[in-house]
């Protein structure tokens, strides 16, 4: 997405990639549920292509997005192992082809697989961090800083080509952003208004394109 140099980096190997080939083939359309807190199923999902956004609500009912999951990834893999009720909601934020695999497959395919199971554990603690991370930001940055964060980090991780040369497009609408940002909306849309004003982003219904990164990226570092 980023150029030529970003596009011929090599692809690292899946390690669940044989372990996908075991289980059940399926597909969630954008905004279908994939995993629902609370929940004591105890299948792990998966994802071969598209992206899953992890949330939960809070005291209020308020959506707060905890995380993105793009393709190859793995989600639902604590109640897999654990057996415990689901700690999170992953919904779909595009098409998902995915594979369902029971917790006994994933558990005898990690006991065999070591390299798959450091592969996991290394993704667990990645999450945990991030967690930790996003607990952090909310007590410590501002709002503007933070929305800075979110939009250069779902840029990466989601962004797609815009009409404009050098233009990115996040097909998201403010109220995500807002969840994601750990902010309200009226608070995001004000920033969102500062950074249309100086020409770095615009918006339309349901999208947020970003027309100059690296003003973005700018700004994260002041």
């Amino acid at each position: 997405m980023f150029g030529d140099s970003e596009a011929q980096k090599a692809t690292p190997p899946d390690p669940l990639a044989s372990l996908a080939e075991t289980g059940t083939a399926v597909r969630f359309q954008a905004g279908e549920v994939i995993l629902r807190e609370g929940e004591p199923s105890t299948h792990a999902v998966l994802l071969r292509e598209g992206h899953a956004k992890v949330i939960t609500r809070s005291a209020d009912g308020t959506e707060v997005i905890l995380g993105l999951r793009g393709s190859p990834n793995i989600v639902g893999e604590l109640a897999a192992l654990d057996g415990r009720p689901r700690s999170a909601t992953v919904v779909a934020m595009t098409e998902v082809r995915a594979v369902v695999v029971t917790a006994i497959q994933l558990g005898e395919f990690l006991a065999t697989h070591p390299t798959a199971a450091a592969s996991v554990l290394h993704t667990v603690t990645a999450r945990l961090r991030e967690s930790d991370q996003r607990r952090q930001e909310l007590t410590t940055q501002p709002v503007a800083q933070r929305v800075v964060a979110r939009l250069i980090e779902l840029t990466e991780e989601i962004g797609v080509p815009g009409d404009a040369a050098g233009a990115v497009r996040l097909d998201l609408s403010q109220q995500e952003l807002a969840s994601w940002a750990g902010a309200s909306r009226e608070a995001v849309v004000q920033v969102l208004n500062k950074l249309r004003q100086q020409g770095t982003v615009s918006t339309a219904r349901r999208q947020i394109i970003i027309t100059d990164i690296d003003d973005l990226k700018a700004m994260a570092v002041e």
